[in-house]
């Protein structure tokens, strides 16, 4: 049965956001968390959760007001928190 919802973007960055944040817990609940291995994961969940954040505005009309770009994500010099 087709639903409308499954085709919207906003849907598929969840699902990959949801995959990276399992494949985060994994990591950190590991008896080896180590950086190098959580860092590009930290990264793309970064990504994702501001891309599902300009998704999910603009289907829902909301009006906010976000940075003209997103920050470049292979910027060594940007901190994380």
């Amino acid at each position: 049965m087709y639903n409308p919802a499954n085709s919207k973007p906003s849907t598929q960055v969840l699902k990959d956001l949801l995959q990276i944040r399992e494949k985060l817990l994994k990591i950190e609940s590991s008896t080896k968390p180590f950086v190098s291995k959580l860092d590009p994961l930290i990264k793309e969940d970064k990504l994702l959760s501001e891309c599902l954040l300009r998704y999910l505005a603009y289907e829902l009309n909301y009006r906010i007001n976000f940075r003209p770009e997103l920050n470049d994500m292979n910027d060594p010099e940007e901190e994380m928190f």
